[in-house]
């Protein structure tokens, strides 16, 4: 007769925007299943499919469980089992020889991934620089867009996710959240429930984009046209919350001289949309009160990506939608 279920509450390791809090079922000493925790708000109970299937992945048959050595060409399909203490030392023999001739030809492209701070960025820092490897900017992934955050609110900082479900207008731009952020896809929707207007900023057509009321299909790598486009219009037009910018930022007139140089017949041509869209947009931004701003960090990818972030950041603050907690902007709240 088995045992019965035990209950045990963890965190999940990804390194993802949710942060989800885990549920584990344990029988005899082993995880027999992962759900959400229901007590998490931001969890709700649900946990992506990766990750709920967590203990299939860990009990599977076919799990590697030794390090394998590859003995035929590339793309063959053929490996022999060897043991750690072989692998280890391949692995020291190859990065040694590399460090005794150039050691900066060692670049430790990486990231957290499943590791966390202590085993992804503590040890592997001292280790690589034992080693004298060529030094990475942390993070390959979201640089740029957190220096954008950091230059334009002094931190990364960023509205609660519970709160979009009270949005009027929420713009998903450059993210796929039903894949890459669910937690915020289940507030979205319930937005939309609700009525509010979703849109969807981006060149691929996801199946997020697929389910948004529309989708703005501008060329890669020129988000921040765009939303210098949109300034242009909220000053043109006096969608401008004069009181808030007074209060609580700085460089408007700079802004403002900037902007000018964006109008949207020029953000049209450089982004490969129609002029109503870019006018539109921002009168439906300016417009509403709770608008906000779900950003992902795919669009901060390319030359110049962290002023885009900047200049998207820049649109909350201009309209005043900061003052409702259902108006603002996400990209991270790491800060």
């Amino acid at each position: 007769m088995n045992a019965p279920a035990e209950f045990a509450r963890a965190v999940c390791p990804h390194d993802c925007p949710d942060t989800c809090a885990l549920r584990v079922t344990v029988r005899d000493g082993k995880a027999i299943k992962v759900s959400g925790d229901p007590d998490h708000p931001p969890t709700q109970g649900v946990l992506c499919t990766k990750v709920a299937r967590y203990p299939e992945r860990t009990h599977h048959k076919d799990r590697l469980l030794t390090p394998l050595r590859r003995v035929g060409k590339k793309g063959e399909g053929r490996f022999e089992p060897i043991n750690w203490d072989e692998a280890l030392g391949i692995a020291a023999e190859r990065l040694g020889s590399i460090a005794r001739r150039a050691p900066e030809a060692i670049v430790p492209y990486s990231y957290a991934g499943t590791m966390r701070l202590v085993q992804g960025e503590s040890i592997a820092a001292r280790f690589f620089n034992v080693l004298g490897a060529s030094r990475l900017e942390r993070s390959i992934c979201a640089a740029a867009g957190a220096a954008g955050l950091r230059y334009t609110y002094g931190a990364s900082l960023g509205m609660h996710s519970e709160y979009y479900d009270e949005s009027k207008l929420i713009l998903i731009w450059g993210a796929n959240p039903i894949a890459s952020s669910l937690h915020f896809w289940t507030r979205a929707q319930e937005a939309k429930r609700r009525g509010a207007k979703l849109i969807a900023i981006d060149p691929y057509k996801s199946l997020t984009a697929e389910k948004c009321h529309q989708r703005i299909a501008l060329r890669p790598g020129t988000d921040a046209a765009l939303a210098l486009g949109m300034i242009d219009v909220l000053i043109r037009e006096d969608f401008i919350d004069h009181e808030y910018v007074k209060a609580h930022t700085l460089g408007f007139d700079e802004l403002a001289t900037r902007a000018a140089q964006y109008p949207p017949s020029r953000v049209a041509q450089i982004c490969g949309i129609e002029e109503s869209v870019v006018v539109e947009l921002a009168r439906a931004f300016g417009s509403t009160k709770k608008a906000s701003i779900r950003l992902n960090y795919g669009m901060q990818r390319v030359r110049g990506g962290g002023n885009g972030v900047r200049a998207i950041a820049c649109l909350p603050s201009l309209t005043g939608a900061w003052r409702k907690r259902a108006g603002g902007l996400l990209l991270s709240s790491s800060g």
